[in-house]
């Protein structure tokens, strides 16, 4: 983990809500599961209402705003993504898992306060008060298994990778195994770990089915 944070400080949220407008906040399948769970919602039910590309990325109201943002703040503060737990530090990852934390720009009429300037420990302490830690492990379980689906689904032609990723990404308006936690492994879950572990394992799993069923020249997974 490296960063670029010694210019920027700490910050201290005001709960204005301007960092909560205009934003594109991408999520990942555990971070789906843990805000419908929040809500009291399978996980599709959360996609179709909240969510834009079939799970893919928050919903944003036609003001701008996200739709959890109310009066009194986020409505599901306990379970917000990484990105809102992060801000105003983005994080970028590379292509061997190096991970870089870097100041994102803050909105002009953000009220946020100021303290010490983030470096070294006071970075590790500005996010453990984030609570990011099981974000983060979540956050790169998906990356790693972005990296091995797009490698085992490499080479295909192109009828055939869109029949595939259908199965695992869906169609833009319903959700596939990728998005849907609680189709992929089942809705009675509620252990965030074990979710994790056995949604990876799940995608594993379709992964090598697939590659068995091709090498037998029969249908995929």
């Amino acid at each position: 983990m490296r960063n670029m944070t010694d210019n920027i400080a700490a910050f201290a949220c005001a709960r204005c809500g301007a960092c909560c407008a205009h934003q594109a906040i991408q999520l990942n399948p555990w971070e789906v599961w843990r805000l419908a769970r929040q809500l009291g919602l399978a996980t599709g039910e959360f996609i179709a209402r909240h969510t834009d590309n079939a799970g893919l990325f928050l919903r944003f109201g036609p003001d701008g705003r996200c739709v959890f943002l109310t009066p009194a703040g986020c409505a599901v503060h306990p379970a917000r993504p990484l990105a809102c737990r992060l801000y105003p530090l983005g994080l970028e990852s590379g292509p061997g898992g190096d991970e870089v934390f870097a100041p994102l720009p803050r909105h002009p009429a953000c009220q946020g306060g100021e303290s010490p300037a983030l470096a070294g420990t006071a970075l590790a302490a500005y996010l453990a008060s984030q609570g990011v830690r099981p974000w983060l492990a979540a956050q790169r379980t998906y990356l790693a298994l972005a990296r091995e689906l797009t490698a085992g689904l490499a080479g295909l032609e192109p009828l055939l990778r869109r029949r595939v990723e259908g199965e695992l990404l869906g169609d833009g308006r319903h959700p596939g195994l990728w998005q849907d936690l609680d189709r992929a492994v089942g809705a009675g879950m509620d252990d965030p770990g074990e979710v994790l572990d056995r949604h990876a394992a799940r995608l594993r799993g379709w992964l090598a089915g697939w590659r068995a069923g091709a090498r037998r020249k029969d249908a995929y997974f």
